[in-house]
């Protein structure tokens, strides 16, 4: 092995190797050497070429090094030169925290091992039919991937044994030995009975779990910390775009509308947040989306990561469950949604990108109560944090681009009429408004009357305030007996009239016209309207979640009152806008916001502000 000027309890400056290891320094199969060679391999990473040669010898290894450095290759290319293929019995054990990685480990043993086909290996992880992975083991796999969950359940029904395993491995370490892990894995190495070797890896190992770790290594064991040296850094530029919790959906709508990317990660903290997010993208970005989170099942997991992995999809929105080893070529992009519960889990998420020789760049949305977290995370990665702003002419202009081939060519010819108005309009309203949905009531106007030229900021205005004068007269609302009442959290104070709180709806709910509107009502917050009742479910399916001009949109059913809901009394020279009747409240149920007519909000639950 190369003399290294600098170990420290394993603390390696890799910057002090005089030069990388080529392939054919060490002594590995032949046809692994091919398959590498046909892989594009020519000398190894860092973690490689300080952990291969005494993995090879035999030695147990405790191994930290950033995500991308190529750590699965470290470990698995010694297990597979050290087994006997002629054997049937079980002989190299890795376990993953997760299904996904124990996928993609499989999928690079299989790589490694082209030229060997008499090594054998089975996925071991929950989710899939037990079945299946019996008939697996029926195959007398050499070597097995698994979480900790499934195979301690099939070590319990005597379905296989690990008494002649003598590899084994801990991938993402940090995560094994942590307490939701570390009794099904001690259960597990209980079970390995014969002498062995030890191998653990991860991108980030606290002092705690170095500790922890020392129970499963050997005294003489060899423990190396590989950092980033400054090139690695630098390959993923870090930002963060200050913004209040309400207004992150419509920054990241506008993000991914301006940013140009081949694959992107968007990382939330829950699983809620997740199914939540996805629909919002989905309606409101031109981009394919997918996601990942521990309620799917196994095959929408499999999908989802497949569908991503083959470019049908080129945002994975996820919890941190996909930042844990998932290794994606081309991912130039990580947006952190939300901060991450623990801090050592943003190394985890920015290392998506930016792997190996690649670049890549990353966004963290902060709070301004987060600000502090700014320095942290520089500390941490030794790289700067520098301030991203959105620019919203920019947003606009990306998202005609992307609009432009969808259009008729008397439309293209308007594009920079509509980014004018669309820029104005923005400023007007005193915030960021999403441009799908000013674009699409452009858009709307421009297509029901071609003969006339497109509206400007004046029209728009006009056109508002008369929708505005038209409800403050109004004073009946009837529902017919083969229509259904909606209420919706959206008003002329958040930029609507009729004619474009029709068009979001009927965008968004598939099978509704404008046409189909029975009625339509609006307030300063909110609105109703009326559609026959076989359009209801789609209503709901598709406006719920969705946003206009930025706002979070909740709908819902509602009832007709029994009386005028619309009746108010005068009270010395003002008027008490109150109703007086108890029915004026016929569309409330607990976790809504619990709304007058005339605009009077009490709240009953916070979930919905």
């Amino acid at each position: 092995m190369k003399e290294i000027s600098l170990l420290i309890w394993g603390r390696v400056c890799y910057a002090c190797v005089p030069q990388k290891m080529k392939i054919n320094e060490i002594t590995l199969p032949s046809e692994v050497e091919k398959a590498l060679g046909e892989m594009g391999y020519q000398d190894f990473t860092a973690i490689q070429e300080m952990t291969l040669p005494t993995l090879l010898a035999g030695q147990d290894v405790l191994g930290e090094a950033p995500t991308g450095t190529g750590k699965t290759a470290a470990y698995a290319l010694p297990m597979i030169s050290s087994i006997d293929q002629k054997s049937s019995k079980v002989q190299g054990l890795v376990i993953c925290p997760t299904r996904e990685l124990a996928v993609q480990v499989i999928q690079e043993l299989a790589k490694f091992s082209k030229y060997l086909p008499l090594i054998r290996y089975a996925a071991i992880y929950g989710g899939q039919k037990v079945s299946t992975q019996l008939r697996e083991l029926k195959a007398n796999p050499q070597i097995i991937v698994a979480t900790p969950g499934r195979l301690n359940d099939l070590l319990e029904r005597k379905s296989l044994t690990l008494a002649a395993v003598h590899y084994l491995v801990l991938d993402e370490c940090d995560e094994m030995l942590e307490m939701g892990f570390i009794k099904d894995v001690d259960k597990i190495i209980k079970q390995v009975t014969l002498p062995h070797q030890t191998c653990l890896f991860s991108a980030t190992i606290s002092n705690e779990i170095k500790n922890v770790a020392e129970r499963y290594l050997k005294k003489d064991a060899f423990r190396v910390q590989i950092k980033r040296t400054l090139t690695q850094e630098n390959q993923i530029a870090q930002k963060y775009v200050l913004v209040g919790e309400r207004e992150k959906t419509e920054a990241i709508v506008s993000l991914l509308t301006a940013l140009s990317f081949t694959r992107a990660f968007v990382f939330c903290r829950t699983k809620h947040k997740v199914k939540q997010l996805e629909k919002i993208l989905q309606k409101n970005t031109s981009h394919a989306i997918t996601s990942l989170q521990g309620n799917l099942s196994q095959n929408k997991r499999d999908k989802a990561m497949k569908d991503f992995r083959n470019y049908d999809a080129d945002v994975m929105v996820a919890t941190d469950i996909a930042a844990r080893g998932i290794d994606v070529n081309d991912v130039d992009l990580v947006i952190n949604y939300d901060i991450p519960e623990e801090d050592e889990f943003y190394l985890h998420r920015i290392g998506r990108t930016g792997r190996v020789d690649k670049s890549g760049v990353s966004y963290t949305f902060i709070t301004p109560s987060e600000r502090s977290l700014i320095k942290k995370y520089e500390a941490m990665t030794h790289c700067p944090l520098n301030e991203y702003v959105i620019d919203k002419g920019n947003v606009m202009k990306k998202y005609l681009e992307n609009l432009e081939p969808k259009l008729g060519e008397d439309l293209k010819e308007e594009k920079d009429a509509i980014t004018e108005v669309c820029a104005a309009l923005s400023a007007k309203q005193g915030h960021e408004v999403t441009p799908l949905d000013l674009a699409a009531i452009l858009l709307k106007e421009k297509v029901e009357a071609p003969a006339s030229p497109i509206a400007d900021e004046r029209d728009y205005s006009a056109s508002h305030n008369r929708s505005i004068e038209r409800n403050k007269e109004r004073k009946q609302f009837k529902t017919e007996p083969g229509n259904q009442r909606f209420f919706i959290n959206v008003g002329f104070e958040d930029g609507a009239n009729q004619d474009s709180l029709k068009a979001f709806i009927a965008k968004n709910a598939k099978g509704v016209s404008v046409g189909d509107f029975a009625d339509i009502y609006l307030k300063g917050t909110f609105s109703f309207f009326e559609l026959p009742k076989e359009k209801a479910d789609a209503v709901i399916k598709g406006v719920e979640s969705t946003q206009f001009l930025g706002k979070d949109v909740h709908v819902e059913k509602t009832e007709r009152p029994t009386d005028n809901p619309y009746k108010v009394r005068h009270a010395d020279r003002g008027e008490d806008h109150r109703s007086s009747s108890s029915s004026h409240r016929d569309y409330h149920h607990e976790g809504h916001r619990d709304f007058h007519h005339d605009g009077a909000r009490h709240y009953s639950d916070k979930k919905h502000r």
